[in-house]
């Protein structure tokens, strides 16, 4: 007989067929990515900080190796004897399977809790904990009350992390209760989906990335020609609209249809180009010329005092300067020791990269980045970590131009730069030979990912190599900024 877990039983509220591949069509799933495999590492971390907000408990899974059933039995002997807490308490009864990130008892209630690393409680996780709850009711352990425990977002780390203060509990008790009737229905209704084994029948749509991307979308997508309607650029449910009509080729798409500017000119494949207002765009742009880059991380679990969860943390830059037909005059870079994160001694890496950039940025010309919106959300948030600067974050927010605009706004199109005006869509357009493949770090996430493991001592590498890794990819950026700058500018000249 097929058990239901948890995760299978969201991804059959997602879609039936989803469930069914992951049990049946395992050979469609594809390799675990460095980035997801982060996203389980973060999880593991976030739920050994949870734990110790309720210590001395005993994990139900230490040395099972696999074996499930040695977990369940020691729950049931542990709960049985008194023991307060248990982690991962684990629960299986009428094909439905459960493991608890932390069972509590206080003041003769019992408490389920499970761990979440965002910072709100969303309507997956009642989802998720209601299945939890019937499973647990089931196996006759039926919690008294029931807890989301998230980080909260307000917390700012002083000193060690204070695992009482990092977490908010929520009770979602009567959430849970409500949902009993249809998690019922739902987990009958597929125990019997996978009894028959029977791969189900769903098209695809917009469920296909709510509240995931499903990882079988090149199964399910398989029939789609390229140049497809779904990669139609920030379509707000046109795509689907367009799918379910049976348009599925961009070069389909009728003449009469409600598009924007820029949609329409990825639906046409045809070069454009508004001169007036690319003149326009460049015409205020000043001597010298400063092109910017920073990259941060953001952990979950701050590493800084002063910052909080998820918060955007400079750690670099790069800083092409030219003069205003884009030739190179000199560049400049920043990037913090990972050291002076953990060194109470060391004043604050912000404020180090702020020194520098400040004498780096001089007093006049024009500061160009590529979504500037970002750039100038870190200097707005090192202007409320440093509020005796908050004069000069003002003024030299002025100075920005945002390479993105003539793109974003359509001015602008080559047939190559397809759906998106990212500046990895737009630079292999305008300058095909130039590349990142030859760098070991060949975008933000990997730069961010890599920095984070140098912080918190568990990057294994070379350090002067990963330093100097970091250092390329950041130049490759602003490197990349200048040529696009070029570009526009020729097209000026014509």
């Amino acid at each position: 007989m097929p058990t239901l877990s948890k995760s299978r039983f969201l991804s059959g509220l997602q879609c039936e067929k989803k469930m069914y591949f992951e049990v049946s069509r395992k050979d469609l799933k594809p390799q675990i990515d460095a980035s997801q495999q982060a996203l389980f590492d973060l999880g593991h971390s976030i739920g050994q900080l949870a734990q110790q907000a309720f210590p001395g408990g005993l994990d139900a899974t230490t040395g099972m190796q696999g074996n499930w059933s040695l977990a369940i039995q020691r729950t049931k002997e542990w709960l049985q004897s008194g023991q307060t807490t248990i982690y991962e308490a684990t629960f299986s009864q009428s094909g439905g399977f459960a493991a608890l990130d932390i069972l509590h008892h206080r003041d003769g209630e019992r408490w389920a809790i499970e761990v979440k690393t965002s910072t709100e409680v969303k309507e997956y996780h009642l989802q998720d904990a209601a299945f939890q709850y019937h499973v647990m009711c089931a196996a006759g352990f039926t919690p008294d009350k029931f807890f989301l425990m998230h980080i909260n977002n307000r917390y700012q780390k002083k000193g060690p992390i204070d695992p009482a203060d990092y977490f908010h509990l929520e009770d979602i008790t009567l959430n849970v209760k409500e949902l009993q009737e249809t998690i019922h229905q739902k987990k009958a209704s597929f125990l019997q989906l996978l009894e028959t084994n029977i791969e189900p029948i769903r098209a695809i749509g917009p469920h296909c990335n709510q509240p995931f991307a499903c990882p079988f979308q090149h199964h399910c997508y398989a029939h789609l020609p390229e140049n497809n309607v779904l990669e139609l650029l920030n379509a707000r449910g046109k795509s689907w609209e367009l799918y379910q009509l049976g348009i599925w080729s961009l070069a389909d798409v009728p003449a009469d249809f409600a598009l924007t500017h820029r949609q329409q000119l990825q639906v046409s494949g045809k070069p454009y180009l508004d001169l007036d207002r690319l003149k326009q765009f460049l015409e205020p742009i000043q001597a010298p010329l400063y092109f910017l880059d920073f990259e941060t991380f953001f952990p979950a679990i701050p590493v800084l005092d002063g910052t909080r969860p998820f918060e955007q943390v400079p750690f670099q830059y790069s800083l092409h300067i030219t003069d205003l037909d884009g030739n190179l005059l000199e560049h400049r870079s920043f990037l913090a020791n990972p050291a002076d994160f953990n060194d109470p001694d060391q004043p604050d890496p912000r404020m180090q990269l702020f020194t520098q950039l400040r004498q780096d940025l001089g007093s006049s010309g024009t500061i160009i980045a590529y979504n500037a919106g970002f750039e100038q959300s870190i200097l707005k948030g090192l202007s409320a970590a440093f509020s005796e600067e908050t004069f000069y974050f003002e003024a030299v927010k002025e100075r920005f131009a945002d390479l993105l605009v003539p793109f974003r706004s359509g001015w602008y199109y080559l047939p190559e730069m397809g759906s998106s005006a990212s500046i990895k869509s737009v630079l292999p357009a305008i300058a095909p030979t130039f590349s990142y493949e030859n760098l070991r770090i060949a975008d933000g996430g990997q730069a961010s990912f890599v920095f984070h493991a140098l912080v918190t001592h568990t990057y294994t590498d070379d350090l002067e190599t990963v330093r100097q890794d970091l250092l390329d990819y950041c130049h490759r950026d602003t490197q990349g900024m200048v040529l696009i700058y070029q570009h526009l500018k020729a097209l000026t000249k014509r």
